[in-house]
């Protein structure tokens, strides 16, 4: 037993060492709906601070004479079209560049900091040409020319810092004359999502906090306007209560102080963050069925909120109190599906007054909100068609040659031969009864496929398309395995479909190696498997089994913090399958390689 051990250990060892050669790492990412706007010809990125307005512009080659009023006259000599003509033919048109106005002082005057050509920053979707999987409509890709002319532009408040400003687009008489997509921060906080600016847009800035700057049409400001909000979670194995809160909404809560540009160090950041997992923990009461549960985990993230959604942040990174936020997540574990989950808002105070709320289940998102007056949130279970994933056990299919006709024919010579045998009195008859009866009764035993396999029977790895069937059922019940959220759990489904002496190793493998978490740390769900591929199969050196390498791909989505997570990853993988006891058991398992399959 030793001997094969080290055998099987070798071989893993140096065809993963072989394979390992030419793998990548896993790249995901996450789908972000867009309207094409992060990925305009000409990129406007502005930047409002307590002394004046920074733009940073990358302007398509064939635009750049439309941003004369910002672009120097030997560059903007390169690039003049005809369609704009000399200054004098333009002079009866009502001709604006693109600029920045201010409710007292009027335009504020530009200062051109840099300028240089430069290639134009990747903004695009991972999806960028595919089809949107929830508009059905193809997602935008950006210009195939990716050089750009970058300009840093300073516009300064002179007299005083103003209440309104008016981000004005290059236009003539009204019409705008090029595709822009824009992006606006106050003070570190987008105030926009990614909007094109294709008429003046006017911004209302709030200066004691940025998070309540607004523009005027609502279709600019960002999608995340709540700086609290909490959701509810129904998963197959677990619910969750996931809180979102700005930093300087939680401070006071948790005996903390913070100023409007406040940049935290990555040191009181992490303070922070574990006082808000260990308040945050014990505020808020889930009841779940009517009872009152604890979270068996508790965990907190930095986060701020980006053009691509709420991200955490990076270790050791500063980030300004502005935009800084606290991501909760507070995990309880449910065997069964509840009837009815509960959470009691307790969190009120001159800065919360509202708290927006989203319950997250198989059959989709549903928005509500709690006030002082109504701090109950509720989920109540409708679903009517809902089947619990488990594992299920693979038999082994004897190979045998049933044929009940010939059965039923032999049987009756074989019971004739016992009459002929029992009732005969020569020898000669005896002995030639006997014999058709020993073999009547064989042949009836072998064609009723109840033959017992004979110690000296050699025993054949399946065919390749039953050994990928079985590999099939294998990675089914592998992801079943990965929804269960303690190593406890996993290993006990695991035993159902795993010989003995490898329950820990594929264990271990399947949390490093098959699991797919989402950034928040929750596990996400696979949602259906394709490309199932063996590239070898080998007979293993128990009988009937084999190892082989196989290759698939899986659809997998999750959520925290009311953001979908949809993403693909291939796996390829070393397994070893063997019959166990009448059933088929993985009694090997590598995962290779992880990646997404468009990287």
């Amino acid at each position: 037993m030793n001997d094969i051990q080290v055998w099987n250990f070798l071989y893993r060892l140096f065809l993963m060492l072989g394979l390992l050669a030419s793998s990548t790492p896993l790249v995901s990412a996450d789908v972000v709906l867009t309207n094409g706007s992060e990925v305009a010809p000409n990129i406007a990125i502005f930047h409002v601070k307590d002394n004046g307005v920074f733009l940073d512009l990358e302007i398509d080659l064939d635009d750049v004479s439309k941003f004369a009023d910002l672009v120097p006259k030997a560059w903007l000599l390169r690039h003049m079209r005809d369609d704009l003509g000399s200054p004098q033919a333009s002079d009866h048109t009502d001709r604006r560049g693109l600029s920045i106005a201010s409710g007292s002082e009027g335009n504020l005057s530009a200062e051109i900091r840099k300028i240089e050509y430069r290639k134009r920053i990747d903004r695009a979707s991972p999806l960028a040409g595919q089809r949107d999987p929830f508009s059905g409509q193809i997602v935008p890709s950006p210009p195939t020319d990716p050089r750009v002319l970058f300009v840093e532009v300073f516009f300064p408040f002179h007299n005083s810092v103003p209440k309104e400003l008016t981000i004005m687009p290059p236009s003539r008489d009204g019409e705008s004359l090029v595709t822009i997509g824009m992006q606006v921060f106050d003070r570190e906080v987008p105030v926009t999502d990614f909007s094109f600016l294709s008429k003046p847009a006017e911004l209302k800035i709030h200066w004691p906090d940025p998070w309540d700057s607004r523009f005027s049409a609502e279709s600019l400001n960002r999608k995340a306007q709540d700086g609290t909000s909490t959701f509810l979670y129904i998963e197959p194995r677990e619910v969750r209560h996931e809180t979102l809160i700005r930093v300087r909404e939680l401070a006071p809560w948790i005996g903390e102080t913070t100023e409007v540009g406040q940049t935290l160090s990555p040191q009181r950041s992490a303070l922070i963050v574990n006082q808000a997992a260990s308040f945050l923990a014990s505020r808020n009461p889930v009841t779940i069925d009517g009872k009152s549960v604890q979270p068996s985990n508790a965990t907190a993230k930095l986060l701020e909120l980006t053009s691509q959604g709420f991200q955490l942040v990076e270790p050791g990174k500063e980030v300004s109190v502005n935009n800084a936020f606290i991501g909760a997540i507070l995990s309880f574990s449910s065997a069964d599906l509840p009837e009815q989950v509960t959470v009691t808002w307790d969190m009120f105070d001159e800065e919360i007054t509202r708290v927006a709320t989203i319950s997250n289940d198989i059959a989709g998102p549903f928005f509500g909100a709690v006030t002082p007056e109504d701090h109950q949130f509720h989920w109540q279970n409708h679903l009517l068609q809902y089947e619990e994933a488990s594992v299920t056990q693979i038999p082994v299919e004897q190979q045998t040659r049933q044929n009940p006709a010939v059965a039923l024919i032999t049987g009756i010579i074989s019971a004739v031969s016992l009459g002929f045998f029992l009732l005969r009195r020569g020898k000669v008859a005896k002995r030639a009864s006997c014999v058709a009866m020993i073999a009547a009764a064989s042949a009836t035993v072998a064609f009723s496929g109840y033959l017992p396999d004979l110690p000296w029977k050699k025993f054949e790895p399946p065919e390749p398309q039953v050994a990928e069937d079985i590999l099939r059922s294998m990675v089914e019940n592998l992801n079943t395995v990965t929804l269960e959220i303690s190593p406890a759990a996993r290993k006990a489904e695991l035993a159902h479909i795993v010989t003995a002496a490898s329950l820990g190793d594929i264990a271990t493998e399947v949390e490093r190696g098959l699991a797919i978490r989402t950034p928040g740390g929750s596990l996400a769900t696979v949602t259906g498997i394709r490309d199932l591929k063996l590239e070898r199969i080998d007979p293993t050196l128990k009988p009937g089994g084999f190892s082989t390498l196989a290759k698939w791909t899986v659809k997998a989505q999750g959520g925290h913090w009311g953001h979908p997570h949809i993403r693909a990853v291939t796996f390829r993988v070393l397994a070893e399958v063997i019959p166990d006891s009448g059933q088929w058991k993985l009694d090997g398992l590598t995962v290779i390689e992880a990646r997404d399959p468009n990287a």
